[in-house]
């Protein structure tokens, strides 16, 4: 069965709580979202370019004049972190991991040059601007009445991930712990644990609004069908690893099933190879943040 289409644009999915939803999907377009605050806004991913980032904050202002105080960065790719810049000035506010990770991997224009030419002209502005403000396990803000909590749930996507959960309104921007209709991507995670990290949203964070890094605005089905990509993945990778299978042969063993239809599907052999690096024993170590 296709995946069903939605609309890109500006969603209010609480009071003063919006989503900035893309109907293209891959690996140079991530949703954002901001929530406004009594004295400024909160911008929760700062997509990657100025081609991108221009057209978002005119939506923004739109819908306030208010200054744009904080950015938070869910994890380090450059889809969700490369446009920090254009924000400033502000706070950036990351996991410790998150910032340790762009400052180690920088900014090859060149390499980003090729990869995504058709942004050739926006990579020569482009100027690496990691976090200002780091956290470990949890950090809360406070905008007015409202409370924002930035929650690291332990590796998942990426080993510096953030989730912005606001309790009062049951809300979640997941980042890319949680994909909808894009295939999960665990390139620089810890499969493992991301499967516990999904477990802990499921049985302990009341959310019923969630935006994901990628895809259309969900409730915790996004969670679950994250969860049931991964465990499919894993259970057969271990499978197949124990036999002496290759990568390869794994991938082509997996029956994928709905996740077929879901964009790039081809992921699945980084997915393996991250696997096998598991098994092997070849990953730091990953712990879940405790829930409830």
């Amino acid at each position: 069965m296709p995946i069903p289409s939605w609309k890109s644009g500006l969603q209010e999915i609480s009071e003063n709580v919006f989503a900035y939803v893309h109907s293209g999907v891959g690996w140079d377009i991530c949703n954002s979202g901001f929530i406004v605050g009594e004295d400024g806004v909160m911008v929760i991913d700062a997509m990657m370019v100025a081609s991108l980032v221009d057209p978002y904050i005119k939506e923004i202002r739109k819908v306030t004049d208010k200054p744009i105080r904080y950015v938070v960065n869910t994890h380090h790719h450059v889809d969700h972190s490369f446009g920090n810049q254009f924000y400033l000035p502000t706070e950036v506010v990351s996991h410790r991991g998150c910032r340790e990770a762009m400052l180690t991997r920088g900014a090859d224009i060149n390499m980003l040059s090729e990869r995504w030419p058709q942004y050739r002209e926006d990579w020569l502005k482009t100027q690496l601007t990691p976090a200002t403000v780091t956290y470990e396990d949890k950090m809360i803000v406070h905008m007015g009445d409202r409370v924002i909590e930035l929650l690291h749930p332990g590796p998942a996507h990426t080993y510096g991930d953030t989730m912005v959960y606001l309790p009062q309104e049951k809300v979640l921007f997941s980042g890319d712990v949680a994909f909808h209709y894009l295939t999960p991507l665990a390139r620089d995670g810890h499969v493992s644990n991301w499967i516990k990290i999904t477990n802990g949203i499921l049985n302990h964070l009341d959310v019923t609004t969630l935006m994901p890094g990628h895809g259309p605005v969900s409730d915790k089905e996004a969670v679950v069908k994250t969860l049931k990509y991964l465990r499919l993945v894993k259970r057969t990778s271990r499978l197949h690893f124990d036999r002496g299978s290759s990568a390869e042969e794994t991938c082509r063993a997996i029956r994928l099933g709905e996740y077929a239809n879901w964009v790039e599907p081809e992921r699945i052999l980084i997915n393996v190879n991250r696997l096998f690096q598991e098994f092997r024993g070849e990953l730091p170590k990953a712990r879940a943040m405790r829930f409830g």
